[in-house]
């Protein structure tokens, strides 16, 4: 007898892997190991690689003429479904809170990680308010089962949408996260061009992350002499409409270091060597970076959010996303003892991953099905 056969939504897949894509990238690597019999489809409108070397890992590229000149977007929801219909999948995975919306196959899960087009639209491009506005509801709607990343996202979705969450799926932390060796930490500053105490930040440079209050929050703290000569450190990859961020780092000096993307073995070292940890975003899902630093022992200063006290835990220190806020924030940290490391097997991604194969295996054997939704989720 066949095992189950997984759809997945692979157009996110790639090298270096942030966001989204990082989420996706190791939930399948985490769905191998708690799926053990099971086989995965990744569908895409050019190659990608699979997360999972293994003869059990499938990836369709398409190449008819839809798959070479329709958007991403419309043709995850035009033709997909189309393309996942030749494998059998019992159940499709909507790894970006997109489905497809014709040919859509037997059984679906739908992932949500924010709702950004709602809570903070004027953070996002126009691209992504399209699609959301356009998709993601419709999607939702569809959805034999939603899954979200933080229940302070899936309360959100429920307001929103008066659709419930079947599970919550949190992202979970490398086993390389965790607190580094001073040597380790001195050989990272070095090739970093890092010689004082820093504060540091990881986020992709976009309006939504709040980087150039936070540049001006710690500008203002070096002028009056409160943080000394502590550096702000900026780790993350380029964005959208960072003008502004761009202004304010060619501003400030030399006291800032922009790295860009960092990979995770440096990752490591770079949050244990902080003074404290900064995320100041205006609205998250859930906050890996903050969890991350948690495993690494650093000081949290996150915006005071659902989603990311349930990131930072009782030890952060959460605040208004604001110029006063984040300098109160910054000071009150650095007067408190760092916190001691969390244990990361609690949040590891086989956990999230075997939440997601629950709901993988009850669709594909009907035990949860369309009109039972609501019940399921309530429960």
């Amino acid at each position: 007898m066949r095992g189950l056969r997984v759809g997945i939504d692979g157009r996110m897949l790639g090298p270096n892997p942030r966001g989204i894509a990082r989420y996706t990238t190791e939930m399948c690597r985490a769905l191998d190991r708690v799926l053990g019999n099971a086989e995965f489809f990744l569908y895409a409108r050019h190659p990608v690689e699979a997360p999972v070397a293994s003869s059990r890992w499938h990836v369709r590229v398409d190449l008819s003429g839809p798959g070479r000149w329709l958007p991403n977007t419309l043709w995850l929801a035009l033709q997909a479904g189309r393309v996942a219909a030749r494998d059998g999948v019992d159940v499709f995975w909507g790894t970006t809170g997109l489905l497809p919306l014709v040919w859509v196959p037997r059984r679906t899960v739908v992932t949500v990680y924010d709702l950004v087009y709602s809570v903070a639209p004027e953070t996002a491009s126009r691209r992504s308010l399209w699609s959301a506005r356009l998709f993601f509801e419709r999607s939702v709607a569809k959805a034999d089962a939603v899954v979200a990343i933080s229940w302070g996202t899936a309360r959100r979705l429920e307001a929103k949408l008066g659709r419930g969450a079947i599970a919550v799926a949190y992202p979970g932390v490398s086993p390389s996260c965790r607190p580094a060796a001073n040597a380790e930490v001195a050989s990272v500053k070095r090739r970093y061009g890092l010689s004082d105490p820093y504060l540091l930040s990881v986020a992709t440079r976009e309006p939504r992350k709040n980087l150039a209050t936070l540049i001006r929050s710690v500008a203002a703290l070096r002028r009056e002499g409160l943080i000394g000569s502590r550096m702000l450190v900026l780790a993350g990859g380029s964005g959208w409409k960072d003008a502004e961020i761009a202004a304010e780092i060619c501003a400030a000096g030399e006291w800032i270091r922009e790295l860009g993307y960092v990979p995770d073995e440096d990752l490591a070292a770079l949050y244990s060597g902080a003074d404290a940890f900064v995320f100041p975003s205006l609205y998250e899902g859930f906050g890996m970076p903050v969890l991350e630093a948690r495993a690494c022992g650093a000081r949290v200063i996150a915006s005071d959010l659902p989603e990311l006290r349930e990131a930072g835990g009782a030890e952060g220190v959460y605040v208004r996303p604001t110029y006063e806020g984040i300098r109160e924030g910054i000071l009150r940290a650095l007067a408190m003892p760092p916190p001691p490391a969390i244990d990361v097997t609690q949040y590891s991604w086989e956990r999230g991953a075997a939440s997601l194969a629950e709901v993988f295996r009850d669709l594909a054997r009907g035990a949860v099905l369309p009109g039972e939704r609501a019940a399921a989720a309530a429960a």
